[in-house]
């Protein structure tokens, strides 16, 4: 018995076509979907590991703000506005000595100038320069001008003063190395407590108990708020039992 060889009519392939064709799209459009979903968890990395970084930079860097107790000529910390078109309008920047370490520059080498800013291109900076008791002596002024961050719209700083305290619930024992009261007087700055404070002035001469920097970014619905203490402060925050 003879079988006629059956061929493939026109509609046959159309709707193999069809449904070839809608198979391919459902395809690439889940890897378009693969793809936007990778990129945008490695952009989310990114950006996490660069706050992260911003975070622990800024953090070993305050740690090692000096004290006028032991640097009383050395010492620098305050808050100020525009200088010369370099800070971004309406946001502060923060001026202080902190311990740089090492360095083969003896310039960079133990204490520097340090100012935190955000400037007119939106970028978080941290300026460095070697310690005012050097320039005298220089004939150029070095500095290291490093972007921490981009993108920022906004740069807030905040101050904690804590509550009086009597000193004998530690001991009456000041910290080694402080001022005699009596021959160097501690700014009374008000009000006690609180994180009230957006501005600290040179003239208080002293570190606060802590910081909060708080950064509005682009992109970030919620602004980003980091909170140090500075280790070597007068002011000692006790906690009752």
């Amino acid at each position: 018995m003879k079988y006629k060889k059956k061929f493939i009519t026109l509609i046959e392939l159309m709707v193999a076509m069809a449904l070839t064709s809608l198979l391919l799209t459902l395809l690439l459009h889940f890897y378009h979907d693969m793809e936007w979903w990778n990129q945008d968890i490695n952009k989310s990395q990114v950006k996490a590991f660069q706050i992260f970084y911003v975070q622990n930079r800024l953090s070993d860097i305050l740690s090692h703000a000096v004290s006028p107790r032991t640097e009383e000529k050395d010492f620098f910390f305050y808050t100020s506005q525009d200088v010369n078109g370099l800070l971004k309008p309406n946001n502060p920047s923060l001026v202080f000595t902190y311990h740089f370490g090492p360095n083969r520059d003896p310039l960079f080498a133990n204490h520097v100038l340090g100012r935190l800013y955000v400037d007119v291109h939106d970028n978080l900076r941290l300026a460095t320069l070697p310690s005012p008791k050097f320039w005298p002596s220089l004939t150029s002024l070095k500095m290291k001008n490093e972007i921490l961050m981009e993108g920022i719209e906004s740069l807030a700083f905040n101050f904690y003063i804590p509550p009086q305290k009597d000193r004998s619930l530690v001991g009456n024992k000041a910290p080694q190395g402080s001022f005699n009261k009596d021959s160097y007087p501690l700014a009374d700055i008000q009000p006690a407590d609180s994180w009230e404070h957006s501005e600290w002035k040179s003239e208080y001469n002293q570190l606060p108990a802590m910081i909060k920097i708080i950064l509005k970014a682009k992109e970030r619905k919620e602004p980003i708020t980091w909170v140090y203490p500075f280790p070597f402060s007068d002011f000692t925050i006790i906690y009752n039992k």
